[in-house]
């Protein structure tokens, strides 16, 4: 990202001075540092964990670190988990050549983070493990362990999703949801519990005892990584197949794209659910398929259609949702792209729903992809202008399409033009 806002770059400089002041507190008790061996053989394993860290939407990436950070600081405290987290930070954001701004905000944020889990820590009444004169309470060591690990993890996603909402002018609603926190959670807590782990086996077994717990675990982000990019090959090939389709009807080249575009904003617009944006948009790049089933003669037709071709043209949502149907993971988008020429009054095609019967993505696709259709050439007429496009929106809302999110897509366009004016 190379032109950071300067609401950013104001957001790093009150981080880093929130990170120095916290660091400066904590300069003042008592710290009891492990060994030079110990703090080398973690910062070396932060090292790797970094470098085979891999990127998740947005600008998150996933990695080993948190837990070996977060051992760090069950040991000896915040001030070494501060010192081992910053050579890994700094170090794999040099490699990936990262703006000035965004490893100084990585350095400030878990700095920050670190010492707000320490503190949590004292506040438990559990000492970091090695000034352990005896062995505290198991009931008290577990809550003050787990309540740290919340810490940590919690100020993390926070500060995160504040940057990247103020880099990139979203909402951090956006944000957390892009980054669907209920696996973000589900993972922190598996990494919360190998920190644990890590820092007893530190402790009783030693480095060596340490180095082989963390192999099943790189073998475990292997497979999670593979699982990443499966699902991106599985999006490119849904766009490769949209590309194919539309290369039969020049007209129409780039419709599902923009369909896709339009419907995902009014979605984020609703404030719907991330697995409601994407299966919508999933829907939104096949909805046309089945139009590889109607002849190019009548698709790219300047005359009037007969009503045998008429007829034909509106097979296409059925057979679509025909064709994605016997594909497993793409059943979710069949009532979609079945229903999304029905009408709210019941004129529509091909079963006749009426309003609340036809399904609310649907109806969100249908709004989407007729003012993509209006605004765009066809073989037969030239398209309307983004404002003769809303005002017939406006007249056939209630009647075509739904009313409320008629309305709705309405004011989002007006409201980006009036932006752009």
């Amino acid at each position: 990202m190379r032109n950071l806002p300067a609401r950013y770059k104001a957001y790093v400089i009150v981080l880093t001075a929130v990170a120095i002041a916290l660091l400066a507190l904590e300069l003042r008790e008592d710290v009891l540092w492990p060994s030079w061996v110990q703090l080398a053989s973690f910062a070396i394993m932060t090292l790797v964990a970094e470098t085979v860290a891999f990127s998740v939407p947005l600008a998150g990436s996933v990695s080993l670190a948190f837990s070996i950070n977060f051992a760090v600081l069950l040991l000896g405290g915040g001030l070494p988990a501060v010192a081992v987290a910053s050579v890994g930070v700094t170090v794999a954001d040099i490699r990936a050549r990262k703006s000035p701004w965004i490893i100084l905000f990585n350095m400030a944020q878990f700095t920050v983070a670190v010492l707000v889990a320490s503190n949590l820590l004292t506040l438990c009444g559990v000492p970091p493990v090695l000034s352990w004169n005896a062995v505290p309470e198991t009931s008290r060591l577990l809550f003050g362990w787990s309540v740290s690990a919340v810490g940590l993890s919690a100020s993390n996603l926070l500060m995160v999703s504040c940057g990247i909402a103020l880099a990139r002018n979203i909402t951090i609603r956006e944000v957390i949801e892009t980054q669907q926190v209920s696996a973000f959670t589900a993972s922190m807590v598996v990494m919360g519990l190998l920190g644990m782990l890590l820092a007893v086996t530190a402790d009783t077994i030693g480095l060596l005892g340490v180095a082989l717990l963390l192999v099943p675990f790189l073998a475990a982000r292997r497979t999670f990584r593979v699982y990443v990019e499966l699902s991106q090959a599985f999006a490119d090939t849904v766009r490769s197949l949209v590309a194919a389709i539309e290369v039969k009807d020049p007209y129409t080249r780039g419709h599902s794209e923009r369909v896709a575009m339009y419907a995902r904003r009014l979605a984020e617009a609703l404030r719907l659910s991330r697995t409601e944006l994407d299966v919508l948009e999933r829907a939104a790049l096949l909805h046309d398929v089945g139009k590889i089933g109607v002849s190019l003669q009548t698709l790219t037709s300047p005359e009037q259609l007969t009503a045998e071709e008429v007829h034909a043209v509106r097979q296409h949502p059925s057979l679509g949702s025909q064709l994605v149907g016997d594909v497993e993971f793409l059943a979710d988008i069949v009532p979609i792209i079945r229903h999304h020429h029905e009408r709210v009054d019941g004129t529509g095609y091909p079963d006749g729903l009426s309003a609340e019967d036809i399904p609310r993505l649907a109806r969100v696709l249908a709004v989407a992809d007729a003012y993509d259709a209006m605004t765009s050439n066809r073989a037969y007429r030239l398209g309307m202008s983004p404002e003769e496009a809303l005002t017939e929106m406006e007249r056939v809302a209630g009647t075509q399409l739904d009313r409320h999110l008629a309305d709705a897509f309405v004011s989002m366009i007006r409201n980006e033009i009036r932006g752009l004016a």
